[in-house]
């Protein structure tokens, strides 16, 4: 079995083991030979993510629900629908909460999170590739763009993961405007440091869609929402040039772990110290959507 990556919790300020749904399956893939062979031959391919994809939106998929709550002690008081309403686990999946569940941080001056997720940070100016969970990668692999790679190649690096537990919507940073989303071909892995960790160049090799939006108090920041294992399937409610407001909701990812990358232009964002304490020894943050992670320059 590999091991569980362990996270830092803000809330409590002690380190915590991450509850991983169906684990053994991930040992499985990314741990075994034949595991291996199957990921970089067949299960990665987007027919076969939409084949299990369509099984996660049948009604015979119901049955997951109360499994999926039970394990990751799911509170259901914030969520927006009676259970009952749901029509598959894919449904249940990308719930919308209650008005309030998720506070936004108004101060202009704040950076918050975009997503329930495990953060992890990185200052781009002492290297030219980006380490993720124990492997590299170099950052013209994952934005495909020399002149992109110039502005930003000695910023800051927001990497924000997020588990199959966690609340699957995304919201803006910021008041702004963004450009048309570019699509980024890739396949499909998954996105949990098991498979970080053994596969290289894992996630410029994953579908990724890029938004590059001007904000009001952070300046252009390039945003990457990046599909995985198994549906991936990433929904942008604006793909086209559009005006956003601080907490609106951008986007969702439908079932599969998935992951959102941010960067930042050198002199813009001061990271809250805890962050970047934990990133510099390898250990991923929980964060909340809407939760402050660092404030303007």
């Amino acid at each position: 079995m590999m091991k569980l990556p362990v996270l830092y919790n803000r809330i409590s300020k002690s380190i915590e083991q991450e509850n991983t749904y169906k684990i053994d399956g991930l040992s499985f893939l990314y741990g075994t030979k034949l595991g291996k062979a199957l990921t970089g031959s067949v299960i990665n391919k987007r027919i076969i993510s939409n084949l299990y994809g369509q099984l996660v939106k049948s009604r015979n998929s119901l049955k997951q629900i109360p499994k999926f709550i039970e394990h990751y002690a799911i509170n259901t008081d914030e969520i927006k629908r009676p259970l009952n309403s749901f029509r598959s686990f894919n449904d249940f999946f990308i719930r919308e909460l209650k008005e309030g569940s998720r506070p936004i941080d108004t101060v202009e001056e704040h950076l918050i999170s975009p997503a329930d997720s495990r953060l992890f940070v990185f200052d781009l100016s002492k290297s030219k590739s980006l380490p993720v969970k124990g492997y590299w990668y170099n950052l013209n692999e994952l934005i495909k763009d020399k002149k992109l790679v110039h502005e930003y190649t000695d910023g800051w690096c927001f990497i924000y993961r997020l588990a199959s537990s966690d609340y699957h919507r995304y919201c803006y940073i910021d008041h702004g405007h963004q450009e048309k989303v570019k699509r980024l071909r890739g396949v499909l892995h998954s996105v949990h440091p098991m498979a970080l960790s053994v596969t290289n160049s894992l996630i410029a090799k994953n579908y990724r869609e890029l938004t590059i939006m001007h904000t009001n108090s952070f300046g252009d920041v390039l945003q990457l929402e990046v599909g995985a294992l198994f549906v991936g399937k990433i929904i942008q409610h604006h793909k086209q040039p559009y005006a956003f407001v601080r907490g609106e909701e951008k986007g969702y990812f439908e079932f599969g772990g998935s992951t959102i990358i941010q960067l930042f232009k050198k002199g813009t964002v001061q990271i809250d110290a805890d962050i970047v304490e934990y990133s510099e020894k390898g250990i991923e943050t929980m964060v909340k959507m809407g939760e402050k992670v660092g404030v303007k320059i």
